[in-house]
């Protein structure tokens, strides 16, 4: 265009560098006159060159190359097929390589997609120096590059200057590569191609920019394009065009099509540098792109060698997930980094700051599952444990089996791997046996006989037989029992990925479980001293679970777990949601698949993508419709060829159903009918199912293993040892699908026949009850009209149901008992009176103890009992029920419905005369009636037999209950009852509740610690005559939180009631843990339990408490936890008014504070003033008298113990709700005020208060001597006899420390130091502060301490 710019003619190594003028029409000197600097040709390729390329490195020029190898096969043409091979195979490495140097190279000199370098910034090789004899090869020892000699650079003008030069460029470097690859024995490839660059003429240049530069007209130039357009229509298909014999002149010389085919595309210039077709090269991103895939995989791109090439595989890469796994992966990071502190690590156990959840989502054929498989593989490999189950949309198997299974199949891997003769043997019996170690040390005798019937490897495991016993269970504590085993399997040195697919389907009992192992179910959130935390809670568990988002709405029961989930600050939620496949993605991964490059494979993107949508099970199952359909084919010659037009026109599916469809009905009948009745048991089934209904249809019945092998060679399903598996749940529902409904009921129908008949004649049944049951459900009772039929169905309804009850799952209970109700005639109680009594008891059962209650359901059935039941013994059982309903909503009601049922039993309790000091009558009566050896006299007894006494005794265990809600005294006269009963007809478990009632009886109510004590101890005894361990969380925290307190250490008294914590909690008694719960963190404060620690056990506890509450209910109205809202809140506010704030600024408190009404203490003690909530009333106003005292905030020390007055001890009250505690602050703040004031009143409150602390010194040195002393010495101040009062002091203080009270010992140095600051003993009063300041930082008090220092501030500075 007439402009003349000047560039540099590089010289390298022995090359002369000369500036020149070097117009775009006038390249100047080409590679044939380069000047050498006297350096002789070869010299480069026998002596090596130097200049940075290393001493190892030799340099020729590609002719050179080119030549040492075509004089090397020649040498070698005697050799071996295989060495001739390998070389071969090695010189076209090599080649590829040189050529992708040379090509980045090139390539840097055109403007690629989406690069924002100005016209002006481009310049590169021109491309008529693009030749073999302007080329060195640098060869080291592991590594060949080349690169260009001379080059003169250029600079843009235009696109269609830039569109032309890449062309001529591409056109020079194909010529190069065939130079490279085609030795000998071949034409030269100026036959195939017309000359363009070393013999181009100004002529051909001049006419070639002419349509750049206006030299044609508009009209002239589109005449040309059409023309060229009608000479070579677009190809739509892979296979290349070879008019010139180009490829079958490279094929004859032993190129791999591969790499004919590159070099063809880029010698594809029909349009004189302007036009290319559409699989030729477009731009030298391409070709990079071509030449990297050859390098990186060169059996499949390069040599086409790669053995199931002509195989459709999509292998096991992720294509487009990078993030999605790096996201995973950060995650599983956070779980494995456990500090090697063991006091930092089990306070963050115990603040739950390392439970890590995943949610995978996307629509159904997303790739999710696949997704976590992936990843759960990388994890395997750095050591990690991968368990994994999966949930089914038809079939409804056995309660908590799915969770239930990735624990059996991991402890089934454990048995059967050091059986196996493998290098490992050693090792895995050495797991095995840890493994076993940790199951009897972590989970009790019970426990694991509960876990072994839902996990059955675990007998092989512990390699020994378990006695066949009912033991009664409960959500909560199986929730408990599969925490353990997660810590069994979990620990520093194993991390573990718990994957649960479709999580769409699963049940509500499954959900509950989940959500339960997620909040640390089993872990022993208390420490096992007084001043350590638990450091057994070392579960390094990281949750992942999968779900269909398009099918989960806001109703839907996952969705409310997901709530609480996101909503729990303790719990890390990473959400991954998988999108479809991008055209990038799926260019990548067709590339990969069919050998092809990417480039090539772009067009086949955009259909599949506009087909499909781009949801990758879609895409996968369209490609290999396009092969059943011959429209994606395999050559063995060109590899994976297609038709472009004919995909174009390919009918489109509405959703991968139907290609699923499509794929079935194109299956042999025998293996589609195969297939259709294993859809009927779900996308999973046992091989021991698929064998008992091998005869499901007589000699006409389908060969299943047969079908199975075929379905497997297809890809329809997977097998394990045990399992026979859809490939994905779209190929069940296809399958079920196919069945007309005229067929699926009589298909069912003969399956749970011959499931029925095989199973039962194996002895079997019982396995597969579950699976029998669901299929006659889903044949339902108004397609059974054959009378026995139809009870045989109700009794496997009832049998379902009551072992869906042990479980327990409720819901599932209530849904096969109400079917199995369904399935019963319309004279059921007058034909089937028995079996119709157990349905319908069961089925009360299920719906008062589920979740999802029904109540009129309820109601129902509970009426017809009372209206059909023969006689009281038959109605019992929902009687009990019906009073425990009752006892929820109306207290009286369910006290006078326990009376009638007494009355029913035998054992009439009137109460009509009954009143306080008719209680204590009849307590001081029996007391001295069962005095002496009481307890000889008690176990001496035989075990109760009556029935009717057994059941009266129940009904009275449950009365005593509710007097004790409506803070009665009758609840003491109810245990009069039952210790009679039990002293006259013999005593059963129900006699322990009795015996530990009666004790607290003596001590609340008669003030009789002694004797209260003494029955305590026999309560001790007669619980060994029982399951000791299923008592103790029923009896300890009365017994050691209201009898043995008087008598026992009050440190030694933590361990048991953590005991009662940790039964309650694993055997879900919920109201027992209330109390037990209580009794221990009150206890705990007021014992001088380490500050850090407890509030670690507080926030664990309120936690547990708030995952169960703080939900709102159908009606919109939220439900909080009374023991979170009333004792544990409280509690918190007061350890964290003590410590300060120690968190850094930021930092989510672990403490549930939105999931109570209530946050602050004053608010909290007017609610239960309202509310009439005596206990939490007493507790909270002990918790923040003492407080107030510990910072000197007299004034409101003064509120609260006026407050305990004037609820607890002015007032007449049934029930003595004393507390040692708020009598010991009442002493400490009266005899305060009574100095201060000089008000008598003070004076008559704090000397009652030492009046009875000397009564209690009696039952236990221990526990009142050191609070006794400084009561006394409070008390000598005050009469100023300071004499006694220095001694007073001193002796407390040496008495709280040796009895290790530490709040006490502060407070008693800080009153001493008070004191003889007052007396001008300055120096002792230094030394009391001090010693104050000391045990409440000992103790974890910073607040206390800092104000304490402070007050030295003011007194000695």
């Amino acid at each position: 265009n007439g402009t003349t710019r000047t560039t540099r003619t590089r010289a390298i190594r022995g090359y002369r560098t000369e500036e020149r003028a070097d117009p775009w029409l006038d390249p100047g000197p080409g590679p044939g006159n380069m000047a050498w600097d006297n350096t002789p040709p070869g010299w480069w390729g026998s002596q090596g060159r130097g200049g940075g390329g290393g001493a190892t490195d030799k340099h020729l020029s590609l002719q050179e190359w080119i030549a040492s190898h075509r004089h090397g096969g020649s040498e070698s043409a005697n050799g071996s097929a295989v060495n001739i091979a390998d070389k071969r195979k090695k010189h076209l490495e090599e080649s590829v390589r040189i050529l992708n140097s040379l090509t980045e190279k090139i390539a840097g000199g055109f403007k690629s997609k989406g690069d924002s370098k100005s016209e002006d910034e481009i310049s590169g090789i021109h491309p008529s120096f693009i030749t073999v004899n302007n080329v060195v090869v640098r060869v080291s020892s592991n590594n060949i590059s080349a690169e260009f000699v001379l080059f003169n650079g250029y600079s843009q003008n235009g696109r269609e200057d830039e569109t032309r030069k890449e062309n001529l460029a591409m056109d020079a470097l194909g010529r190069m590569a065939y130079e490279m690859i085609v030795l000998e024995g071949g034409p030269s490839v100026s036959a195939f191609c017309s000359a363009k660059l070393g013999a181009a003429t100004e002529e051909s240049l001049s006419n070639a920019m002419s349509i750049h530069d206006g030299g044609v007209t508009e009209t002239v130039e589109e005449d040309e394009i059409v023309d060229m357009l009608r000479k070579n229509p677009r190809m739509t298909t892979s296979e290349v065009k070879d008019g010139r014999g180009l490829i079958s002149t490279m094929l004859n010389a032993g190129v791999p099509f591969p790499l004919c085919r590159f070099v063809s595309d880029l010698l594809d210039d029909e349009y004189e540098s302007m036009f290319r077709s559409d699989h030729s090269f477009s731009s030298f991103e391409d070709v990079v792109s071509d030449l990297k895939q050859m390098m990186e995989i060169p059996d499949r791109f390069l040599h086409a060698s790669s053995p199931d090439r002509w195989k459709l595989s999509f292998g096991e890469k992720l294509y487009g997930r990078d993030d999605d796994i790096r996201a995973f992966m950060a995650a599983a990071e956070r779980v494995a980094s456990i500090s090697d502190d063991p006091i930092i690590d089990g306070c963050a156990k115990l603040k739950g700051k390392s439970r890590d959840v995943i949610m995978v989502t996307g629509l159904s054929g997303s790739g999710k599952s696949r997704l976590v498989r992936s990843a759960g593989v990388l994890l395997e490999k750095r050591g990690w444990l991968f368990l994994r189950c999966k949930f089914d949309r038809v079939a409804h198997p056995e309660p908590l089996s799915v969770l239930a299974h990735a624990f059996d199949e991991y402890f089934g891997s454990l048995v059967i791997c050091p059986m196996l003769a493998c290098q490992d043997n050693a090792c895995s019996r050495l797991e095995l046996q840890e493994i076993r170690e940790r199951l009897k040390s972590i989970i009790s005798p019970e426990g694991l006989e509960i876990l072994a019937k839902h996990v059955p490897s675990l007998l092989l495991v512990l390699d020994e037989k378990m006695p066949p016993r009912t033991i009664e269970v409960n959500e909560v504590m199986m929730a408990s029992l599969f925490g353990k085993l997660l810590q069994v399997v979990s620990s520093k040195r194993t991390s573990v990925l718990f994957f649960v697919d479709d999580l769409q389907w699963a049940d509500p009992l499954s959900l509950a479980l989940i959500l339960a192992l997620i909040n640390g179910a089993g872990t022993d959130i208390l420490s096992s001293q007084s001043n350590h935390v638990g450091l057994e809670n070392n579960i390094n568990t990281m949750f992942v679970g999968s779900y269909r988002d398009n099918e989960v709405d806001d109703d839907h029961p996952l969705a409310r777990v997901l709530y609480r989930l996101e909503s729990d600050k303790a719990v890390h939620v990473t959400n991954i949601s998988l999108l479809r496949f991008t055209s990038e993605t799926l260019n990548e991964m067709l590339s990969d698949s069919l050998c092809v490059p990417i480039r090539r494979v772009r067009l086949l993107s955009e259909l599949v993508i506009q087909k499909t949508d781009g949801q990758p099970f879609h895409v996968i199952e369209f490609i290999h419709a396009l092969t059943t359909d011959n429209l994606l084919t395999h050559s063995f010659a060109r590899g994976w060829e297609w038709d472009a037009d004919s995909i174009d026109i390919f009918p489109v599916s509405d959703s991968v159903a139907e290609l699923l469809t499509y794929k079935l009905q194109r299956l042999p009948k025998e293996v589609l009918l195969g297939l259709q009745i294993m859809s009927c048991f779900g996308s999973q089934i046992e091989k021991h199912v698929l064998s008992f209904v091998a005869d499901y249809g007589g000699e006409s019945s389908v060969d299943m293993m047969a079908a199975v092998e075929v379905a497997l060679s297809k890809g329809l399903v997977q097998q394990t040892a045990q399992l026979v598996s859809f490939s994905h749940d779209m190929v069940q529902k296809a399958a079920i699908d196919s069945i007309s409904a005229d067929d699926i009921t009589p298909l069912l129908r003969k399956l749970a026949a011959s499931l029925i008949k095989n199973a039962s004649a194996a002895g079997e049944l019982g396995s597969v009850l579950f699976v029998v049951v669901d299929l006659i459900n889903r044949i339902g009772n108004d397609a059974t009209s054959c009378l026995k039929q139809r009870m045989l169905f109700a009794n496997l309804n009832l049998r379902a149901g009551l072992k869906a009850i042990a479980v327990p799952d409720f819901v599932a209970a209530a849904k096969y008992t109400e079917c199995g109700i369904a399935f019963l005639g319309d004279d059921k109680w007058k034909t089937q009176y028995d079996l119709t009594l157990r349905l319908y008891e069961a089925a009360i059962l299920s719906h008062f103890s589920s979740h999802q209650c029904n109540r009129d359901q309820l109601k129902k059935r509970i009426d017809a009992i009372f209206e059909h039941a023969k006689d009281f013994s038959d109605k019992f059982k929902t009687h009990c029920v019906w009073i425990k309903l009752l006892s929820m909503t109306d207290l009286a009601m369910a006290i006078e419905e326990s009376l009638k049922a007494l009355n029913q039993l035998g054992e009439p309790l009137d109460l009509t005369d009954i009143d306080y000091n008719a209680v204590c009558d009849e307590l001081a009566k029996l007391k001295e009636q069962f005095s002496g050896e009481r307890e000889k006299k008690l176990l001496s007894k035989n075990h109760l037999t009556d029935c009717n006494k057994e059941r009266a005794m129940q009904v009275l265990a449950s009365l005593g209950v509710y007097y004790h809600q409506r803070r009665s005294f009758l609840g003491a006269y109810v245990a009069c009852q039952m210790m009679k009963i039990t002293m006259t007809y013999g005593h059963c478990e129900y006699s322990v509740f009795g015996a530990v009632a009666f004790a607290t009886s003596l001590v609340g109510t008669l003030d009789d610690i002694d004797e209260g004590s003494a029955w305590g101890r026999s309560t001790l005894s007669l619980m060994n005559l029982y399951d000791k361990a299923a008592l103790v969380s029923s009896i300890y925290g009365a017994l050691y939180g209201f009898v043995l307190v008087w008598k026992e250490p009050f440190q030694l008294q933590l361990e048991p009631l953590a005991q009662a914590i940790r039964a309650s909690v694993a055997k879900g008694d919920v109201e027992f843990a209330f109390i037990n719960i209580t009794f221990y963190v009150s206890r705990s404060f007021f014992s001088g339990k380490n500050i850090r620690v407890l509030i670690g056990e507080v926030e664990a506890l309120a936690r547990q408490q708030g995952n169960h509450f703080g939900n709102a209910t159908s009606s919109g109205k939220l439900v909080y936890s009374p023991l979170l809202q009333f004792y544990l809140t409280p509690a918190y506010n007061t350890l964290r008014d003590l410590q300060g704030t120690t968190d850094t600024p930021g930092k989510e408190v672990s403490f549930p504070v939105e999931k109570v009404m209530f946050s602050k203490n004053d608010d909290i003690i007017d609610a239960a003033i309202l509310a009439k909530q005596h206990g939490p009333l007493h507790l909270v106003l002990a918790y923040q008298a003492a407080k107030s005292v510990m910072l000197r905030d007299m004034d409101n020390a003064l509120k609260y113990t006026n407050l305990y007055m004037e609820h607890f001890e002015t007032n007449v009250s049934n029930m003595k709700y004393g507390s040692i505690w708020s009598i010991f602050y009442e002493a400490l703040i009266t005899f305060h005020f009574m100095r201060q004031t000089g008000e008598e009143y003070y004076k008559v409150r704090g000397e009652n208060a030492l009046l009875r602390m000397k009564k209690w010194l009696r039952y236990s040195d221990w526990n009142f001597k050191n609070k006794l002393l400084l009561i006394e010495a409070e008390c000598y101040n005050t009469r100023k006899e300071f004499d006694k009062a220095a001694k007073c002091y001193e002796a407390s203080i040496k008495s709280a420390q040796e009895h290790k009270f530490n709040p006490e010992e502060a407070i008693a140095n800080e009153l001493a130091g008070i004191f003889f600051f007052e007396r001008e003993s300055y120096q002792k009063s230094r030394i009391f502060f001090l010693q104050s300041i000391q045990c409440y930082k000992k103790w974890g008090a910073n607040v206390a301490a800092t104000r304490v220092e402070q007050s030295m501030g003011y007194r000695f500075d």
